[in-house]
């Protein structure tokens, strides 16, 4: 026999009893089952998962389920009161701390946990659906014969619940995409948040064509939920949906319908409750009955419903609460500290108010504020201050973050004991990834009585310093964390910074909190795509700077440099010139404060867009004079600055020197935007130059293999903007100019579908270009018109791309520029242009052309300039360029294989007597 003994407790586990000084307590099973386990195992921490798995080893259950009893147990045990037993380890586990002696005892087989893997992204019901069957089912059938059905009803009838069943009956055939609109304080957040949920989590410019865009092929349900105070452009959103798609189904929650064509509406009844002379024997028959009794055992095994008389006090209990689910749930959760006789009791006036409202026919808010009241003063004052704080969250919440925002006011230990208590009185909804949030109604009710206090400014306060607080854990694990990771931890907190800077700049006196946390949520806006919102926020805190004390401060500079970062990759190329304007304004401040490193971050951001317009040499002096004011900074930060746009002026050998440094300082973290300049991968730009250096060199091998380590490396770091910068600055140019023709399609459409999928404008100007040489090379007016739009950097590139059969202008419109990286490529063409009309000046124009290849060291132009430098020479000239395209040959790094190597070899062969040379058929392209 197994007995264990602690404190005054006395466990014995065969026998399966548990005393108190030798009184025998009424404990249910599962609970019995969680005390051996911790009991067992006293000082070890026990996850739980583990517990899951121990207790219910075969049924899958939610951890709702496990806190209920854990709650019982700690109630039983007189936890906190005389002394602790259980205690709770965040983001662990469960811990049993008390000293236990025994006999026999040994370790439990803990059945390993399985991980639950959420096959669909929407919340699962953690409690038994009652009365709702037939609704379910019916709403489910109807949605394969209607493209819209609206579940409508009044607040707390159970909508949601309904909706998410229907859901899971069809998930198990299609993608199922939740969407909770409670959370939107704005309808213009509507576009966005769906944009977000569908994956298009980088810039996007116009959310709603995206989101039409992203849907046009998919074979899913859209669960939109809550859509009431969004109702008008929510109904426009789901209109349009329905009218660019094919195969999307939407199923809605609301108050009212959307008013739309096609919509099936669905009335949302109260469930059915026993008239005033039902008989004894049917009440449990009512769903509404059902109900109640089901959620009072799950917290109290205590009720004996076998009793008349507690049945007819539940069945009078739903009949004054309407039938309504939600209220009838809340009074289910009085009853474990009331008792159910003492309930009926409680609830006289309240019901006062539901009985008024039922004679002149109010809406049923009436009906559901009047059990919120009674809730509401039946909570301890811990519970209640904890509630009101836990109102503050605009979206889905952890335990932890509940326990972080509460910390300045209640003690640990106060904290789960009021958060059990609001759990179990039904206060908070668990969602499929373990968040907590609060009903929509719940929150308003509870917000209003925030607003009604004298704690507002408290409360708010306190909120919007978390969000700073999170922000700061948000930014310090974006360079470590997988961006799954990261999303699943940091997604949501965007409603409470929307939350949190909407109050904070409704006073003067709390706008210095709104204006940091509009500087330093950059890292939030990027990776959820809402950009553009981002630059709306940025511009409501920067007309509050003039005349004020944050003028010219460090505010002002992080306000500055993020809104020119979010003007950059939003707006394109057309708002270069505002970017630049706030980028330089914060470069003024950093200097003038004398903030060393924002100061460097804001050129970096300065010196992209200059290269980005062709001005590399002026990058390359700002950065290399802002060095020598500052020595005392790591050279790696100018490396990362210098590297590209040395490569892009033409001088290799010091984008390779500045490589060195770069890439060290970028090779320890999964990403590194650590820079906040225009939020760009160090490492991966690094890479994009490093294998173009490596591919001008004539190392044709080692740049193509270490080409596709990197795509794939950006691909796995799931960072659109890192992976769209090396497929078309390297990965596209590289396979086009070796030939691979094949793998540079691949590579161009897996951009584009980056590009178009996030809504990368930049980068959708790029592919536009690259489409364009492609498929309109041999059209002059349409090649015109596409050149007409290019310069700078996009110019070059096109123009290598589309080789000789470009317009002979615009080849020495690019030549006007600092185009070094492919100067020699650009005389060459301009030669083959020159050849027929002054066959002179075109060899002189192609004897420059290699006389800079070399220069450069650039194997690849070099033979490729003496290529076209021997079809365009008389043919007394051609043996010693022979012996000149030989010793190029040489240089190649060996396996090197490209179409112009190729062509070279073959000529070198057919070319056996220098003296008596027949000319070769070599293509000039």
């Amino acid at each position: 026999m197994t007995v264990l003994r602690f404190g005054r407790f006395e466990l014995d586990t065969a026998q399966r009893k548990l005393t108190e000084s030798g009184n025998v307590l009424r404990l249910g099973g599962k609970a019995f089952d969680i005390l051996v386990v911790l009991a067992t195992s006293a000082g070890e921490v026990i996850s739980k998962e583990t517990l899951l798995a121990a207790v219910w080893p075969d049924t899958t259950v939610e951890e709702g389920a496990l806190r209920v009893h854990l709650v019982t147990l700690r109630k039983l045990l007189g936890d906190r009161t005389s002394g602790r037993y259980i205690e709770n380890i965040p983001g662990r586990g469960y811990v049993f701390v008390m000293p236990v002696e025994g006999s026999g005892v040994e370790s439990l087989n803990q059945a390993e946990a399985k991980p639950q893997v959420l096959q669909q992204r929407f919340p699962r019901l953690t409690e038994r659906l009652i009365g709702r069957d037939d609704f379910v089912a019916e709403t489910a059938g109807l949605l394969s014969t209607h493209r819209l059905v609206t579940i409508s009803g009044a607040g707390g009838v159970g909508k949601t619940s309904v909706a998410l069943a229907a859901a899971e009956i069809i998930s198990a055939a299609r993608e199922v995409l939740f969407v909770d609109l409670a959370s939107l304080s704005d309808e213009k957040q509507i576009a966005p948040t769906l944009a977000s949920l569908l994956g298009l989590s980088v810039v996007i410019d116009n959310a709603e064509h995206a989101v039409l865009e992203a849907l046009a092929e998919r074979d899913l349900l859209l669960l939109l939920d809550n859509c009431e105070h969004v109702i008008s452009k929510a109904a426009v959103i789901v209109e349009d949906i329905l009218a660019t798609t094919r195969l999307v189904t939407v199923l809605a929650t609301s108050r009212e319908p959307l008013r739309i064509a096609g919509e099936r509406i669905r009335q949302l009844p109260s469930l059915p409750v026993p008239p005033e002379d039902s008989p004894q024997s049917s009440l449990l028959k009512y769903p509404a009955v059902e109900l109640f009794v089901d959620r009072v055992m799950l917290s109290s095994e205590l009720e004996d419903f076998n009793n008349p008389d507690t049945l007819t006090a539940a069945a009078s209990i739903v009949r004054r609460l309407d039938g309504i689910p939600l209220a009838i749930e809340l009074a289910a959760s009085g009853v474990a500290n009331l008792g159910l006789i003492h309930l009926v009791g409680s609830l006289s006036d309240p019901l006062a108010v539901l009985r008024r409202g039922r004679r002149t026919a109010p809406p049923r808010q009436q009906t559901l504020r009047a059990t919120l009241d009674w809730s509401f003063d039946g909570l301890t004052d811990k519970e209640r201050l904890l509630f009101e704080y836990c109102a503050m969250f605009a979206g889905a919440f952890s335990t932890e973050a509940a326990l972080t925002l509460s910390a300045g006011v209640m003690a640990e230990e106060d904290f789960y004991e009021a958060f059990d208590g609001l759990f179990l009185k039904s206060l908070f909804s668990v969602s499929g990834d373990g968040k907590y949030r609060l009903l929509q109604t719940t929150r308003s009710y509870t917000l209003e009585k925030v607003r009604r206090g004298d704690q507002a400014h408290r409360l708010h306060a306190s909120h919007a310093d978390y969000c700073e607080k999170a922000l700061t854990s948000a930014t310090r694990d974006w360079p470590t964390l997988l961006t799954a990771d990261w999303m699943r931890l940091y997604s949501d907190l965007i409603h409470d910074i929307r939350s949190a800077i909407h109050w904070s700049f409704e006073s003067v006196e709390s706008e210095e909190l709104g204006m940091r946390l509009a500087a330093n949520s950059k890292v939030l806006w990027v990776q959820l795509g809402l950009m553009n919102e981002q630059i709306q926020v940025l511009d409501e805190a920067l007309k509050r700077i003039p005349g004020s004390a944050h003028e010219g401060t460090e505010t002002e500079l992080d306000l500055r440099i993020s809104k020119g970062s979010a003007l950059y990759h939003v707006q394109g190329y057309s708002k270069d010139g505002d970017a630049l304007h706030e980028i330089d304004r914060g470069i003024e401040i950093a200097k003038a404060i004398g903030n060393v490193s924002k100061r460097i971050h804001a050129n970096a951001a300065r010196t992209a867009i200059l290269c980005s317009h062709g001005r590399y040499q002026d990058a390359i002096n700002a950065t290399l004079a802002l060095r020598d004011e500052n020595p005392q900074a790591p050279s790696h930060v100018f490396s990362a600055m210098l590297e590209h746009n040395y490569f892009f002026n033409g001088d290799l050998a010091h984008a390779r020197k500045e490589l060195e440094g770069s890439l060290d300082d970028g090779s320890g973290s999964i990403r590194r935007t650590a820079n906040p300049g225009l939020g760009f991968d160090q490492r991966i730009t690094g890479l994009a130059v490093l294998v173009f250096v490596e591919f001008l060199e004539g190392n044709i091998a080692t740049a193509m293999d270490r080409l596709e380590k990197s795509v794939q490396e950006a691909e796995d770091l799931g960072y659109s903007i890192a992976s769209c910068l090396l497929l078309m600055l390297s990965a596209f140019p590289m396979a086009s100019l070796v030939g691979r023709h094949s793998q540079a399609n691949e590579y161009l459409n897996k951009a584009e579908g980056l590009a178009k999928q996030q809504r990368l404008i930049r980068w959708q100007q790029w592919i536009s270009s690259y489409r364009n040489g492609l498929s309109e090379a041999d059209n002059h007016d349409a090649l015109e018109k596409a050149l007409a739009g290019l310069a700078a950097l996009r110019l070059e590139y096109f123009l290598i791309i589309c080789g000789a059969r470009t317009p002979t202008a615009h080849v020495e419109r690019a030549l006007q520029g600092e185009a070094g990286w492919c100067r020699p490529e650009l005389l060459r063409l301009l030669a083959v242009a020159k050849f027929p009309t002054n066959p002179e000046l075109a060899k002189n124009i192609a004897a420059e052309a290699v006389a800079l290849s070399r220069k450069m060291r650039a194997v690849f132009w070099e033979l490729r300039c003496l290529m076209t430098a021997y079809e365009l020479s008389p043919r007394s000239d051609q043996p010693t360029i022979v012996d000149d395209i030989e010793a190029a040959i040489a240089k190649f790094e060996p396996e090197s294989k490209t179409v112009d190597l190729s062509a070279a070899i073959e000529l070198v062969r057919s070319a056996p007597c220098r003296s008596d040379l027949a000319p070769a058929n070599v293509s000039s392209s």
